[in-house]
């Protein structure tokens, strides 16, 4: 291709389709010579003309490229994304000057023999993702079928690049609307709706959410008016339903993992981060089921048809979502330190970690923390997800998801020192925050508790403990409770904090 031809196709890159005399004013080339070298380039297939004599214009004819998927980021194209010969490739588009993607450098085309961490994390994971594989299909491709991932990710395929169009010059920031965005909600608010979802769907580990995670997600609207949740593939909300084959206990099966009230036990937390501790925390409720309850939560990166860029520290750490548990605590905290320049908001990280270990969430891994862009790379920690309290079933259960000091349990104040240290926060400061955090729990905790002991009115919705006997939430708070207080004073965690 001559320098001339170049010329004119880097003119359709600004403009889908011109006409002789656009051509001529956006290339500077003289007509005759342009009208040379556009049958030039019809004849190479470059291009096409449209229409005869004055009416006439030309298209550019974008072929399919061995990165067949678009990548777009609110609503700007960042990249071409594909597979061939048992690699994926990655290419940024030339005139994207943003920031480039976590994990992926500036270095022509990128491959990998697996799917980049960035994009590998936004697939669902075990049974829902294995319900999106087929035969012969690579998992790039899966990302055209996810309409509502998390954060600000598009994905076209490469032949319909041109009929996708998404205008973000009118997108609030999300703390302007971030009220509006989070809602308010107490515990327990349980939600006399109907549920019009099939009880397979309800049930089945399937193609029903395009959020990334392991348990069954259905996206949902709802209408208040009518009372009813409807799935929806432009969902404002995610609707978990409880599973039977682990909320309802069945003696026969000696190898089943018992976690009855899942959903509950998530809205329980959910509502006291968010109104005991202040933390930016989505709009939650329950819905009662035949045997358990089913959980609804509002997301929080989606606003008046736009979306709003978050990122998990799998995706930051160019970790893939099978090994979201193998690294360390530290490490997190080394990239928060780099990511996160406020020093409010590193104290914001360190406040929910520490939450976390009360409340022994053992599930926060990498995929259970993220971000939110708030324009001009500047980041916060995204409203708190998923966070359930493992404690409540097991005694014996983890404190952390993620290793502190080579453990995960028997955590000490000296261990959030050297942690803290880390993002820049001193141990005068860090012992104010742990003990602030500890309090609260103490203090607002057993109001939780009071409240769920309510749930026993619901006669169908007993826990079955064993064969013969039943138990219910609130004795197993009190219990995790007691527990937790027992386990803090013992270490000597209590005394050292004065309280």
């Amino acid at each position: 291709m001559n320098k001339y031809e170049k010329i004119i196709i880097e003119s359709f890159e600004q403009k889908f389709e011109q006409s002789i005399s656009e051509l001529f004013d956006s290339t500077g080339i003289p007509k005759r010579t342009l009208n040379r070298y556009l049958d030039t380039l019809i004849f190479k297939g470059e291009i096409k003309a449209i229409g005869e004599g004055r009416g006439r214009y030309y298209q550019r004819i974008f072929k399919p490229r061995v990165n067949q998927i678009a990548v777009f980021k609110s609503g700007e194209l960042v990249g071409f994304l594909g597979h061939e010969v048992g690699r994926y490739l990655f290419e940024y588009e030339k005139r994207y000057t943003g920031r480039r993607l976590d994990g992926l450098g500036d270095e022509g085309v990128l491959t990998s023999a697996t799917l980049f961490p960035i994009f590998e994390n936004l697939i669902p994971e075990s049974d829902r993702r294995n319900a999106y594989v087929v035969d012969g299909q690579n998992l790039a491709e899966i990302l055209l079928e996810l309409e509502n991932t998390h954060g600000d990710f598009d994905f076209v395929s490469a032949d319909k690049l041109h009929g996708f169009k998404m205008d973000y010059s009118n997108c609030k920031q999300w703390v302007l609307v971030k009220e509006n965005i989070l809602g308010e909600n107490e515990f327990f608010n349980i939600l006399n709706f109907d549920i019009a979802i099939e009880r397979e769907v309800l049930e089945e580990k399937g193609k029903h959410s395009s959020l990334s995670g392991y348990q069954n997600k259905i996206d949902v609207n709802i209408d208040f008016e009518k009372a009813e949740i409807k799935q929806s593939s432009d969902a404002l909300y995610l609707l978990k339903p409880y599973n039977s084959a682990s909320a309802v206990y069945n003696f026969r099966d000696k190898n089943q993992t018992h976690l009855p009230y899942m959903g509950l036990n998530e809205h329980l937390f959910m509502s006291f981060a968010k109104n005991a501790y202040g933390f930016d925390v989505p709009w939650s409720g329950v819905v009662i089921g035949e045997r358990d309850f089913h959980y609804v939560v509002k997301r929080y990166d989606r606003y008046g048809g736009y979306k709003y860029e978050q990122r998990d520290f799998a995706q930051i750490m160019n970790i893939k979502s099978d090994q979201k548990y193998f690294t360390t605590s530290e490490k997190l905290f080394d990239t928060i330190a780099k990511v996160v320049k406020s020093k409010e908001e590193r104290v914001r990280f360190l406040e929910f970690y520490i939450f976390s270990f009360v409340i022994e969430h053992a599930d926060l891994h990498l995929k259970n923390i993220s971000i939110l862009n708030m324009g001009r790379d500047k980041y916060r920690l995204s409203p708190l997800y998923d966070l359930i309290s493992n404690g409540v079933y097991r005694g014996d259960s983890d404190e952390l998801g993620l290793p502190l000091g080579g453990k995960k349990k028997n955590i000490s104040l000296a261990s959030f020192y050297q942690l803290s240290e880390r993002i820049g926060i001193s141990k005068l400061q860090t012992k104010k925050i742990v003990k602030r955090v500890i309090g609260i729990f103490i203090e607002e905790f057993p109001t939780y508790i009071e409240k769920s002991s309510k749930i026993t009115a619901f006669d169908n919705l007993k826990i079955q403990k064993n064969r013969y006997s039943f138990g219910d939430f609130s004795t197993d708070l009190q219990k995790f409770y007691d527990r937790r207080m027992e386990s803090l004073r013992q270490r000597g965690l209590l005394k050292e904090l004065g309280l």
